[in-house]
């Protein structure tokens, strides 16, 4: 009977506990059972457009495996406008300064005033992508391409002067990132650009008016090879043999405008971190060491 009479007397006090915390809530409930519903509602909005942009960034990273097939510069615009704000999407734009940069270094030496214009076009991409946090690895891929953009326009009159910019952006990179990928060859760049006789390469670049198109010697055209550059003061003429250039590894110390090459990084796993992009199969995927196809006498 004691027994029964404590266990009676529990479920009285419970239940006046419960009674009284009911008529504590009960003028809230309302409120409550509003805030309740925002939750879950949230929950299933969030849950839905996480999905979408999912999809979307798959989608974003198919287009860009199909824009480094045809290797456009206007392929790659196109899947940086198409996908804004996805790591797809900056990545394509890297690739596509990266490919105007590369057009650019080759037509300064047949066509100054088109191979400026892709230089600005590269430099404009760069600079644009300058404060995007995708991830350490690609904001020293922009910091090393804004570099040599600047550094390949020294060459150009209306680039004179921009050897100061390139030297600040390898400056930064050494400084910044000194165990990253391209903070060796950064410092390269740093002592050959500081050599009284690389200004004056540059400076006689820049002086430098290719042939007229159209003023051919007899026989037809004559293939150039980077041997047709002006070369510093006692530096060797560059080897004819360009090499494979590769997407993903930084240059040594040759002028840039003597072979130029794009940075990215490879891997189907590019959609987790965005430090990887996709490559053609017959490039080097090794991002972490330099091109030694790159090498020229001026090291």
């Amino acid at each position: 009977m004691r027994k029964e009479r404590r266990h009676e007397l529990k479920e009285n006090e419970l239940a006046e506990i419960l009674a009284k915390w009911y008529s504590q809530i009960a003028p809230h409930s309302q409120k409550i059972l509003i805030g309740v519903l925002a939750v879950l509602i949230a929950y299933l909005g969030w849950s839905i457009w996480s999905r979408w942009a999912e999809a979307v960034e798959n989608e974003a990273w198919e287009s860009l495996h199909a824009a480094v097939e045809s290797g456009a510069a206007a392929d790659y615009e196109t899947v940086a406008e198409r996908y804004p704000r996805t790591n797809a999407a900056h990545w394509a734009q890297l690739m596509a300064a990266d490919t105007h940069l590369q057009i650019g270094c080759r037509q300064i030496l047949t066509n100054k005033a088109d191979g400026a214009q892709e230089l600005r076009k590269a430099l404009d991409g760069y600079l644009a992508l300058r404060n995007v946090q995708v991830s350490p690895f690609f904001q020293q891929r922009v910091l090393w391409g804004l570099g040599r953009a600047y550094e390949a326009l020294s060459g150009t009159r209306e680039g004179q002067g921009e050897l100061d910019r390139a030297l600040a952006a390898y400056r930064e990179l050494v400084e910044r990132w000194p165990d990253g990928p391209f903070s060796s060859v950064a410092k390269r760049r740093l002592n050959l650009l500081e050599k009284p006789e690389t200004r004056e390469f540059y400076d006689a670049l820049a002086a430098y008016e290719p042939a007229k198109q159209g003023a051919q010697p007899p026989g037809g055209e004559i293939e150039f090879g980077p041997a047709s550059m002006p070369t510093p003061p006692g530096q060797q003429t560059p080897s004819t043999d360009t090499g494979s250039a590769t997407l993903d590894s930084p240059a040594n110390s040759q002028p840039v405008v003597e072979q130029q090459q794009q940075a990215t990084p490879s891997g189907q796993d590019m959609k987790g971190s965005g430090d990887n992009v996709p490559v053609k199969e017959s490039q080097n995927q090794d991002s972490q060491k330099p091109s030694d196809s790159e090498k020229t006498p001026s090291e």
